[in-house]
């Protein structure tokens, strides 16, 4: 199955730049204008930067495909069910974004967080999903759960013992 996972330049078009790089700069680093990791994650020349600069962006960046990681990891856990030919619905690419998001987010776990409550919205729709895909029938990694039988062993060592 084919995922197709948000790039950082993608989830910056999205939810902004701005808010994108306010919560995949580390904490223990210092804030970067957004530019520069727009710039960073298009691959245009950073030599106008300050050395350190760059430094925090290529740390932001590096959170940012740990969190698109994270939401393929997440998501293909309730696409288990899923055929390997079959392909997911177009709506799980938009939701891998989110779920990205959440993950980049440190105070995403208050309760009151839109990004936790879109978070749960997501969850909830890929529950049902991995529910219909089990209910028609599949199994784990597109199995079928089909199993061999044979008939009972009608020889063994004492049966041919006397031979």
């Amino acid at each position: 199955m084919n995922l197709s996972l948000p790039s950082a330049s993608q989830l910056m078009v999205r939810f902004g730049a701005r808010d994108i790089t306010e919560v995949a700069v580390p904490d223990n680093k210092r804030s970067i204008e957004p530019e520069l990791l727009v710039a960073a994650a298009s691959g245009a020349s950073l030599d106008e930067w300050p050395t350190e600069d760059v430094a925090i962006a290529v740390a932001a960046l590096a959170r940012i495909a740990d969190a698109v990681t994270r939401a393929r990891s997440e998501v293909s856990f309730y696409l288990r069910f899923r055929p390997v030919d079959e392909d997911a619905p177009a709506w799980v690419t938009d939701d891998l974004a989110e779920i990205a998001r959440y993950h980049l987010y440190d105070d995403a776990g208050k309760e009151e967080s839109t990004v936790r409550v879109l978070y749960k919205d997501v969850l909830k729709r890929l529950e049902t999903l991995a529910a219909e895909d089990k209910e028609r029938g599949a199994a784990e990694a597109g199995r079928s759960g089909m199993q061999m039988t044979g008939q009972p062993r009608l020889m063994s060592r004492r049966s041919l013992g006397r031979l």
